[in-house]
């Protein structure tokens, strides 16, 4: 495939330290590798790369300036990407995503489609202490991707990290006010191609009526503090092309 030959070239530096990180994931778990093992490979390589890579032109940051910019050049990256988080377990449930109240907020019945991936963190683990959360997302189909980070032995991470793929969509349900920290912006996730379920109406569809539901409930609970006071840099920010 010439996707995965064009990222192959573009992760060449750094291609023999992620792919040894993945062929142990891969003998552990090896459910991951499908019918294609070369092919599960290369893309569970730029996830590997995506949630670990610390510097250079796999770094997270640089996947997420060039697709809002729409340059194009790592298309390739984001594409094995995003066939990589499909092999992942998907995660049901609320997914917090942590960030400044930058700018008007959003309207309800918008949509926030960002060609960039969006990390979160699940709703289930630990949020930073005295780090606000700026949005809480209803997810359906963001993905789990503990599997590629923990380390037989060693300590689980922290947080349980949700992925959802580049260019997916989210619709603005509602902004809610909090005692401290940001007003926090409640999204639910679209599936598929999130345009084709949108009319440009702020009336709240019955999905979304439960979705909102489900995410007020959620805040009006609460959300158990973690030990950092700052958010994982990939799970915090702007959402959506504009920010």
């Amino acid at each position: 495939m010439a996707e995965r030959a064009a990222f192959r070239d573009a992760a060449a530096g750094s291609w023999e330290g992620h792919a040894a990180a993945v062929s142990r994931v891969l003998t552990r778990m090896p459910a991951l590798r499908g019918h294609e093992l070369e092919a599960a490979r290369t893309d569970l390589v730029a996830a590997h790369a995506y949630l670990t890579a610390d510097e250079g032109p796999l770094h997270h940051r640089e996947l997420t300036r060039d697709l809002r910019a729409g340059e194009g050049r790592l298309l390739p990256y984001a594409g094995c990407l995003a066939s990589a988080l499909r092999r992942l377990p998907s995660y049901r449930g609320v997914a917090l995503r942590g960030g400044d109240a930058d700018g008007p907020e959003p309207p309800v019945g918008a949509l926030l489609q960002d060609p960039a991936p969006v990390s979160a963190l699940a709703g289930t683990s630990a949020v930073p202490a005295g780090a606000g959360v700026r949005y809480a997302i209803w997810s359906v189909t963001g993905r789990k991707v503990r599997q590629l980070l923990d380390r037989p032995g060693g300590d689980p991470e922290t947080y349980e990290e949700i992925v959802f793929v580049p260019g997916t969509g989210f619709r603005v349900l509602a902004v809610r006010t909090v005692p401290a920290g940001p007003s926090v912006v409640l999204l639910r996730e679209l599936p598929g191609n999130a345009t084709a379920y949108m009319d440009g109406s702020e009336e709240l569809s019955g999905l979304d009526l439960k979705a909102l539901a489900h995410l007020e409930e959620a805040l009006a609970k609460g959300f158990r503090a973690g030990g950092a006071t700052e958010w994982p840099e990939r799970c915090s920010g702007p959402v959506g092309q504009d920010g």
